[in-house]
């Protein structure tokens, strides 16, 4: 779920400032074979929609997108960098 809102937040980001071009990857691999199958899962039926609607419409605001799989091992300083991220903005964790 944390990793579709992620996404979906991107992707409209990316929208309201004009880009036109966006590949986004993911280490979840369920979230891309949903994206891509246009399958929706039901816990994630409005995000994915979002997310569909936004990457693969007539009236997408892109011209390019795409969201692609990346294995943990091949993402690994991303992972720290967003992990070291969240830790700075909400404090330790329990």
């Amino acid at each position: 779920m944390t990793e579709a809102l992620a996404i979906r937040s991107a992707l409209l980001h990316a929208a309201s400032i004009n880009l036109t071009h966006i590949c986004l990857r993911t280490d979840s691999q369920v979230l891309t074979r949903a994206i891509a199958s246009r399958r929706r899962p039901t816990d994630l039926h409005g995000i994915l929609s979002d997310i569909i609607s936004l990457i693969s419409t007539p009236t997408s605001p892109f011209i390019f997108a795409s969201v692609v799989f990346v294995s943990i091992a091949s993402n690994g300083p991303a992972d720290s960098l967003a992990k070291s991220c969240l830790s700075s903005n909400l404090g330790p964790r329990p």
